[in-house]
């Protein structure tokens, strides 16, 4: 008697336990994030408490039911289910003068110049993009028609004093005259290729040996005395568009006989480890305005160095809205704005600023 009722119960305890496998079957079956393992036509699913739950199937791939591996997991009708990543301001890429998120504009400049490839337009873009300076192949090619002089026996400076009086002006004068300038080893071939807003200034500088000795140009002027140089010089007189000595100057740094540059990226003083500045709204999720070099900041946007500074370094609010990082943030939504419309608009803020501290 005693045998029959425990039959009974095991019997009922049986049943159980098929209904609870059949339940939990289904369940995992809905589960595509777990991971199940295909061995002797069954899956086998480890549980904490250390035992296989077993399931009798059809045969199935790993890989169908994993998703561990990393890749788009499968949709029921077999179409793959977007990975919710956060999307980036296409802007960036062109800000960042990178066609990665790692690749600085310095690696891109080694890259054309290791190619031997012709250079174009669009190269240059890519390269200049951190300052948001472009061109095209046509305005690219009456650049490199610009006109030029030539001058030699560089040592005869009060000679070429005057040479660069009649072409290009008085330093500090108010018609001032941008351009570019080479100076060539006449020895050795090597060559150097600079750029500036006011020609007559930065080369009256070089003649006088005035400006700061660094790379590789102005020690070997020292040495040599500007003996075995010549120096050609293209002015814009008419052709000038903001940038050009910027583009044309960059055109030449990827030309390999330019050895005495030491730095093949133009308009960037700080070299290769230079840290680009950003001016995002307070929760950082759109970007005003960004640039190599806080003199921008100051001269555009009429903004005291020392305010600058101080919110730069620790991480305070301008005018109560705007924070200034040496970080890109790539979620942030670029704001297509002019230089002058955010001028104006900082402007007002500046005044609303003042009114609600008085």
């Amino acid at each position: 008697m005693d045998l029959a009722i425990f039959g009974l119960h095991l019997s009922g305890v049986s049943s159980l336990l098929g209904a609870m496998n059949f339940s939990l079957h289904e369940f995992v079956l809905s589960l595509k994030t777990l991971s199940f393992e295909l061995m002797d036509n069954k899956y086998y699913l480890s549980f904490t408490f250390g035992f296989p739950f077993v399931s009798e199937g059809k045969d199935k791939s790993k890989s169908e039911f994993n998703n561990n591996s990393g890749k788009d997991t499968q949709r029921e009708n077999g179409t793959p289910e977007r990975n919710n990543k956060p999307k980036f301001d296409l802007k960036w890429k062109e800000i960042l003068g990178r066609s990665g998120p790692n690749k600085h504009s310095h690696a891109l400049a080694f890259e054309q110049l290791n190619s031997s490839q012709v250079v174009t337009a669009n190269k240059i873009n890519e390269i200049l993009a951190y300052c948001n300076i472009t061109t095209t192949d046509e305005k690219l090619k009456d650049l490199l028609n610009t006109p030029s002089f030539v001058l030699t026996d560089l040592n005869r400076k009060s000679i070429i004093k005057e040479i660069l009086k009649e072409k290009l002006g008085l330093p500090h004068s108010k018609q001032r005259v941008p351009g570019i300038y080479i100076f060539t080893h006449l020895t050795t071939g090597r060559k150097y290729v600079g750029s500036s807003s006011e020609l007559a200034l930065r080369l009256n500088g070089y003649i006088n040996l005035t400006h700061r000795e660094s790379g590789l140009l102005i020690p070997l002027l020292k040495k040599e005395n500007f003996k075995n140089f010549s120096l050609q010089v293209f002015p814009f007189y008419n052709n000038y568009i903001k940038g050009s000595e910027i583009v044309l100057e960059q055109y030449y740094l990827l030309d390999p006989s330019f050895t005495l540059n030491t730095i093949k990226v133009a308009n960037n003083p700080s070299g290769s480890n230079a840290r680009s500045l950003y001016m995002y709204n307070r929760d950082m999720t759109i970007l005003y305005y960004n640039s190599t070099q806080q003199i921008d900041f100051i001269r555009k946007f009429n903004i005291h160095h020392t305010t600058f500074t101080k919110h730069l370094n620790n991480g305070t609010y301008y005018l109560g809205k705007y924070l200034f990082l040496r970080e890109p943030l790539l979620t942030a939504k670029v704001k297509d704005m002019s230089d002058s419309d955010l001028a104006l608009m900082l402007s007002k803020d500046r005044i609303k600023f003042n009114k609600k501290k008085k």
